[in-house]
């Protein structure tokens, strides 16, 4: 068999293989044979971990933008693509709600709220369109700002930092991704991932307070300690009661209350035989 002919097989061959490739992830999205644990983030290895460190983005505007410049207050980091009018769009306005009834803090004063696009092909138009149909205006004063990388190159290394994948879909023309927000610190470190289609506004309320670390108002206290009797429960994706912290403060007062009650029979036991004499 000659050279050439070798080299033509070999090519078919790739380019079977690619083909292959990108059919695993381009059946209609209602029908996908995707297997949803693509998207599965390993939580406890990423926990901690510092997201767009360097990293410039463009804001509304397209000015140049850095998580540095936010104020020093945690921030909900919603990864997204401005084209998309279904997950990403679902995920803006479910939140939004949700914020509604977090009433221990507010975006811009207690807390930011940051989309960053993963599509290299959105632009300042893409963005404003779909901030207007969201109707949250994005600025500083607001809370909410809406970005997007000034060099797509970065994006999917980016992205991975923190565990975020996600998958063009050709025939489709979308993406698939996890519809997922990360919870950062101040510092931009990763706090807590969480489903905002699958959490109340209290797993929001506490994510953030928990992400606020020691950088409490005095009014903010009692929310704190409140916020010390639940527990992130990784398999269900929420916060629930922590049973270990009542089972403790239960032996607390339990032990309290006998000593209490012994100093109290001690006495009474200790005054009638003063009386008998």
């Amino acid at each position: 068999m000659g050279t050439g002919r070798i080299t033509w097989l070999m090519a078919m061959v790739i380019w079977g293989m690619l083909l292959q490739g990108a059919w695993a992830f381009s059946k209609p999205t209602e029908h996908s044979d995707i297997d949803p644990n693509l998207f599965r983030i390993d939580e406890q290895k990423y926990m901690g971990v510092k997201f767009g460190n360097e990293v410039m983005l463009l804001d509304e505007n397209g000015k140049p933008f850095e998580f540095a410049n936010l104020p020093n207050l945690p921030f909900v980091l919603v990864p997204a693509y401005y084209t998309c009018d279904g997950a990403c769009f679902n995920v803006g306005v479910a939140l939004k709600e949700l914020l509604k009834d977090v009433k221990s803090m507010s975006a811009g004063k207690g807390f930011n709220v940051v989309f960053v696009s993963f599509d290299k092909n959105d632009t300042t138009e893409s963005l404003s369109k779909f901030v207007k149909q969201l109707d949250i205006p994005g600025d500083p004063v607001t809370g909410w700002r809406f970005t997007r990388y000034e060099k797509p190159e970065v994006i999917t290394q980016e992205m991975g930092k923190i565990g975020y994948k996600f998958f063009w879909s050709p025939r489709d023309r979308t993406f698939f991704h996890p519809t997922l927000v990360m919870i950062l610190t101040p510092e931009g470190r990763v706090a807590r991932y969480l489903n905002v289609l699958n959490v109340t506004p209290k797993d929001i309320e506490l994510a953030l307070l928990e992400a606020k670390s020691n950088q409490f108002k005095p009014s903010e206290t009692l929310d704190y300690l409140v916020s010390l009797c639940y527990s992130y429960n990784f398999k269900e994706g929420r916060y629930t009661l922590s049973i270990p912290v009542f089972v403790g403060l239960g032996s607390f007062l339990l032990g309290i209350g006998l000593l209490v009650g012994s100093l109290g029979i001690y006495r009474l036991i200790y005054h009638r035989k003063n009386i008998g004499k």
